[in-house]
């Protein structure tokens, strides 16, 4: 294990704030990268100043920003068989993690990629397990997560993200894992993973998210059925503030998958 190496994609905007604490969680690894590429743009604070010497720094190219492509443009400069793709929110808490991952990836030819699952109280910590994911229990939701996860550089090279997905692209990716290329996706637990951006659960990120999922990746979500159960959570009695966020969230997710059968939808990616 100890000779194996890996590169690391890291995507940036004014990440000064947060960058340093991913940079140092990636230091403490027992398996440090062995490249950094970021894919910087064009932050105005301090961000640059954080980056390690020697790194690739690459300022996207497009006239519009989109997670896609500044993944794409990121993975084209990778030279090593596995890369780690972290948000600059993201930390790792426990230091063997990356190691853990790519064992499994190197003794597991039917592993595609694993993620890191974010860390919730009570979780066992520093007790590192798995979960398989494959076509037989995808929901469109939990196939992989690029907020931190090590993928297997040649399928990349054999099918990057799609553009066009506009966000939730690391959920069609992994669609396409799984019912073309037949390979699951680890889920790795324990790891101590934070995000630590304040807006990481943002109501329009989450709308977002699902709209995507639902058009790109899991088509049953834009079905009859699926609409009508998110309506009948709009005509609940109201309750608390939030209830009536959540309501105000299922009406205008409602009205875009309906919007959906005639229109194909899109949105502007963005850091949340």
């Amino acid at each position: 294990m100890g000779g194996i190496k890996y590169s690391t994609v890291i995507r940036t905007f004014n990440s000064e704030k947060t960058l340093a604490i991913t940079l140092d969680s990636l230091q403490r690894q027992t398996l440090a990268p062995s490249e950094y590429i970021f894919v910087d743009s064009g932050s105005t604070d301090g961000t640059l100043d954080l980056l390690p010497a020697d790194s690739v720094i690459h300022n996207f190219v497009g006239a519009e920003f989109n997670y896609a492509e500044a993944l794409n443009q990121g993975i084209s400069y990778v030279s090593t068989a596995y890369v780690l793709i972290i948000s600059s929110h993201t930390a790792l808490g426990v230091d063997n993690s990356i190691e853990f991952a790519l064992d499994l990836l190197r003794l597991n030819e039917n592993i595609g990629a694993v993620y890191f699952d974010t860390y919730n109280q009570g979780e066992d910590f520093g007790v590192l397990r798995y979960e398989l994911i494959d076509e037989s229990n995808f929901d469109g939701f939990c196939g992989l997560s690029n907020t931190c996860s090590i993928i297997k550089v040649p399928l990349l090279r054999k099918r990057g993200f799609k553009p066009e997905v506009f966000t939730a692209e690391d959920q069609e990716w992994a669609k396409w894992l799984f019912f073309s290329e037949k390979k699951a996706v680890a889920r790795i637990l324990g790891s101590g993973a934070l995000n630590h951006n304040p807006r990481k659960d943002s109501l329009r990120k989450r709308l977002n998210e699902y709209v995507s999922v639902a058009y790109y990746t899991n088509r049953d979500l834009l079905g009859c059925h699926n609409i009508a159960k998110l309506a009948l959570g709009v005509l609940r009695q109201p309750g608390p503030r939030p209830r009536l966020r959540l309501r105000l969230f299922n009406l205008v997710l409602c009205f875009r998958l309906i919007a959906c059968h005639f229109v194909k939808p899109t949105s502007k990616s963005r850091y949340f």
